[in-house]
């Protein structure tokens, strides 16, 4: 089977390098057998892709040691399904993974069909056969997937205790996905400008790809963020860990790109930002890939150190050059064609709200790169603290929210009318009154205050806004005018939802993040304590074998005020295979904020080290990005083109005897 991995690795290699070569070719030369060729080319090659991927698919779930990456992360002991997430765990697995789903995608980007012919389709075809030639490279030379064990192996080491988590299933193999996608407005982005074509017609097609990838990527987050909640162990999601950064610095250009090609299309504004936006946002992907793989950070998400990275790092200095050049060379086919004609009007919002998110973006590289940087220059390490991204974060943030609030009641390329001013007057002033309540019940931070404040007029807002144009559009009957409205403008109130679960995030954040309450006690069997207005009652200490591991946990029974109590049970688990303990938190969700409870040590004698955490409005947070998928997938959802019908008005010639004859008839019955 090795050799057959192999073998299939080599053949998507060639026909990857063909592919890309043929279809950029044919369509310079305008020459369709070679075109054609190159399809065929490229259709092998992903077919070959799909042999290596299956190979090491069916080695994983049969655990065949003959494989060398089989060996070093499964064992006997794995069930199947992380036998299964463990082909995206390894370096040279999440490599195949990545670009299997890149000639999947590149593969539904070829053949889709479309109502109108694209002229890009096969200049970017080709380039996304060339980047998937690149990343085969990068397993033929460096990570063979398909390497063979040296020796008999019986047992392999296993999968990492901290990966055996239900959404280590799905956050790596989500991200991936992202990457992959995000490869498609690039590659539309870059045919533009290689074809002179650098019209509305790739933002269009590149449109619903950047929401996907955007989308998706957001998700990958998300899920990394809820694995690191519940697994780790210290109470929070998010610690700006370099390589959580590195997938976190893409969303914020892409979401950057996102409004800049809505200002493109609606008023032909912003066309170098979107291009170029295009171009950095896919070469971020592969810095991260560079943060992952290069081995100059220590992270638990890191991979080994090895030549890989720097590979990514080097072509995403290509990408940048080479697209710079181009750019450059068509900046006059790029001229903006209408001017943004007031501060009140919807495009300087977008100006204003892309700014926000790259100087976001730039803080966060900044912030990961330091410590090696100033290693290099310096000769010692710079590491900086959560302040530094705080004094970035904070206010752009509430000015992104501000920018999100005040959106709805803006339109393209005019100045609101005075009803839409007051209505905004009087959003303001729900926020308002929503942070003096805020203030009234406890709320000191003046951060929390505001983001109260702003969540709240963000939501009067986007009501009233509905409500205004719902009665534009059918005064007599506002509730069939707001069905109608939502319906005809799905797109747009589809982002306006995603900006609410932007806002839900950010109420998330901020209760978490101010409210946070921590207590660390020893408890004996028996033993209640009072703290944060809960009653926790240590019921017992329980030990259980379970295959390949032995659990240690606590029983723990809370009460609050008069509510009914529930039941935590935070753990240890020893993982006899790698000898190694992880904590497993148990946690209780509430609309209010969670109750995190965790087992840090058993102390002998029936007594037991533990950790409580109150956090604040968690499930906020979570909320938020459902909302943001929900709304993301009602974005992408095709928009019906009815065929217009046709006219049962006669010609004018015959139209205007008909009316001679009427004329005439009526002349006689009046006489």
């Amino acid at each position: 089977m090795n050799l057959l991995g192999q073998f299939c690795l080599l053949a998507a290699f060639v026909g990857a390098g063909y592919a890309a070569f043929a279809c950029i070719a044919g369509a310079r030369w305008d020459h369709g057998a070679i075109r054609r060729s190159g399809s065929l080319a490229a259709v092998a090659a992903v077919a070959a892709l799909s042999g290596v991927t299956g190979v090491l698919l069916w080695a994983l779930l049969a655990k065949d040691f003959g494989f060398a990456y089989v060996a070093e992360y499964s064992s006997k002991l794995l069930p199947w399904h992380y036998s299964l997430s463990a082909l995206w765990v390894g370096q040279a697995g999440s490599l195949l993974l990545w670009a299997w789903l890149l000639g999947v995608l590149a593969m539904i980007y070829r053949f889709w069909p479309r109502r109108e012919p694209s002229p890009l389709r096969h200049t970017t075809f080709g380039i996304l056969m060339a980047y998937l030639c690149f990343l085969v490279a990068t397993m033929v030379f460096a990570a063979d997937p398909m390497e063979p064990s040296v020796g008999t192996i019986r047992e392999g080491a296993g999968l990492s205790p901290l990966l055996q988590h239900p959404a280590m299933l799905l956050h790596p193999p989500v991200v991936f996905l992202a990457y992959a996608a995000w490869a498609v407005p690039f590659a539309l982005a870059m045919a533009g400008l290689m074809d002179s074509r650098s019209g509305v017609g790739w933002v269009r097609e590149a449109r619903s790809w950047a929401l996907f990838a955007w989308g998706v990527l957001g998700a990958g987050i998300i899920i990394g963020g809820l694995w690191a909640y519940e697994e780790l162990g210290w109470g929070g999601y998010w610690a700006w860990d370099p390589v959580e950064n590195g997938s976190l610095i893409p969303w914020l250009t892409g979401t950057a790109l996102i409004h800049a090609m809505m200002a493109w299309r609606y008023r032909g504004a912003l066309k170098k930002t979107a291009v170029s936006l295009a171009i950095a946002t896919f070469a971020l992907c592969n810095f991260a890939t560079f943060l992952t793989r290069s081995g100059l950070f220590s992270s638990l998400h890191a991979f080994s150190e090895s030549s890989i990275g720097w590979m990514f790092l080097g072509l995403m200095g290509v990408l940048v050059l080479g697209g710079g050049i181009l750019l450059i060379r068509r900046r006059k086919g790029l001229l903006a064609e209408k001017p943004i004609p007031s501060l009140w009007a919807r495009e300087s919002l977008l100006v204003i709200s892309i700014v926000a998110l790259l100087l976001l973006a730039l803080a966060t590289t900044v912030g990961t790169i330091m410590a090696p940087l100033s290693d290099i220059f310096f000769g010692r390490p710079i590491v900086v603290g959560l302040s530094f991204y705080n004094n970035v974060l904070i206010p752009t943030g509430l000015l992104l929210l501000l920018t999100t609030a005040a959106a709805p009641l803006l339109r393209w390329g005019t100045t609101p009318g005075r009803g839409r001013k007051n209505t905004l007057f009087l959003s303001a002033v729900a926020g308002i009154v929503a942070a003096a309540i805020a203030f009234a019940v406890g709320v000191r931070h003046p951060v929390g205050l505001a983001v109260a404040g702003l969540a709240t007029m963000a939501a009067v807002a986007l009501a009233a806004a509905l409500v205004l144009d719902a009665l534009g559009r059918d005064p007599q009957a506002p509730r069939r005018g707001l069905l109608g409205l939502v319906i005809s403008k799905r797109r747009q109130y589809s982002g306006f939802a995603i900006h609410m679960g932007f806002v839900c995030i950010a109420v998330g954040i901020a209760g978490s993040s101010l409210g946070t309450h921590r207590h660390q006690v020893v408890m004996s069997e028996g033993e209640t304590v009072q703290w944060c207005g809960h009653s926790i009652h240590f019921v017992k200490l329980i030990e259980r074998e379970l295959p390949g591991k032995l659990v240690a946990e606590t029983q723990l029974r809370i009460s609050r005020g008069g509510a009914d109590p529930f039941t935590l049970l935070p753990a240890q688990h020893l993982h006899r295979l790698q000898d190694q303990w992880t904590t497993e938190v148990a946690i209780h969700s509430t609309w209010a904020g969670d109750f995190y409870a965790v087992f840090n040590q058993n102390k002998g004698q029936n007594k037991a080290s533990l950790t409580f955490v109150n956090n604040p409005m968690m499930r906020w947070l979570w909320f938020g990005g459902w909302v943001i998928g929900t709304g993301a997938l009602v974005g992408l959802w095709p928009l019906r083109r009815r065929t217009p019908r046709q006219s049962v008005v006669p010609p004018p010639k015959l139209q205007n005897v008909f009316q001679a004859a009427a004329a005439a008839k009526t002349s006689g019955v009046s006489n």
